[in-house]
């Protein structure tokens, strides 16, 4: 039984926002809550909305979700709740990034969401309050059969979602471009990889400590990463940290040095080397530029 069964995040205030819950699964029921500030982790994250609506700001867009639906996205993409409607509640649901990349999607939907996209169910079932009631009662005995089956549950629910219309938002900007065709290959290895790189991106990191992680090469994790996820593992930490740096940029007053450290940057010339390449713009005419647009 993989190890994020047997740790579970269920029904806390605040689950996922210190380091070191990105292996656990997690599960919230709650009146919608607006927040103050954008937030990530590496889950993939499900929202139900139960009569109510909401909008998010999901990497500086706003999306409205009429009440009655599902989404699916994954939350490493600075995300928070802007606005909601409504005397219903909704029902959070977090699923490890290493979890999900073992189950089985069409090749279509399984790269949108891994693309950065979020999908929209166009409709809720009947059935799907019961189960998420189901689901709260069963996860609160803390009993490790029912906990598998809750997930499994969880995951063919996702399957029935893919299989049925739903409407995706492109948000342009994603950690990685991926081919999930090749993704069985060295799948076990990239998803410690991933891991690793997904609880340290912030600290200086070597492609030698990343491959140690899983008994490889350094020369042929980096082949297998490449290989896989259509990016280098470099590149990749590097994504990891411009959207941190992007996040605080938006949602705190902190010093560009500050935020470029924080970040995992190993200093401030690097920093603006590397977000200037991305962006075409120094970090502080972002952070204006974000600011005059709201």
């Amino acid at each position: 039984m993989l190890d994020w069964v047997n740790r579970i995040a269920f029904n806390e205030s605040s689950p996922l926002e210190s380091q070191g819950y990105e292996n656990q699964f997690g599960f919230q029921r709650h009146k919608p809550k607006i927040m103050d500030t954008s937030h990530w982790h590496g889950h993939i994250e499900i929202n139900y909305l139960f009569n109510c609506s909401a909008d998010y700001l999901i990497n500086g867009q706003k999306i409205s979700v009429p009440e009655g639906r599902m989404i699916i996205f994954w939350a490493s993409i600075p995300h928070q709740m802007t606005a909601s409607a409504g005397d219903g509640e909704m029902v959070n649901i977090y699923i490890p990034l290493e979890a999900f990349l073992s189950w089985k999607f069409s090749d279509k939907f399984f790269t949108k969401i891994l693309n950065g996209e979020v999908l929209v169910a166009n409709a809720l079932h009947e059935s799907d309050q019961y189960l998420t009631r189901m689901w709260e009662r069963d996860l609160a005995q803390k009993k490790l059969p029912l906990i598998q089956q809750v997930i499994d549950e969880i995951r063919n629910r996702i399957r029935r979602m893919s299989l049925e219309s739903f409407s995706a938002f492109n948000l342009s900007q994603s950690p990685v471009q991926l081919d999930s065709t090749k993704l069985a290959t060295g799948s076990a290895h990239i998803q410690t990889i991933l891991r690793f790189i997904a609880d340290n991106y912030d600290q200086k990191i070597t492609i030698k400590e990343i491959a140690a992680q899983t008994g490889l090469h350094p020369n042929y994790a980096m082949k297998l990463f490449s290989r896989v996820l259509k990016i280098s593992i470099k590149q990749y930490v590097n994504k990891l940290r411009l959207q941190h740096a992007q996040a605080l940029l938006i949602d705190t007053n902190e010093p560009v040095l500050n935020i470029a450290l924080k970040a995992g940057f190993g200093s401030i010339s690097r920093f603006y080397d590397i977000f200037n390449r991305e962006f075409n713009k120094t970090p502080q005419q972002y952070r204006d530029d974000c600011v005059n647009s709201h």
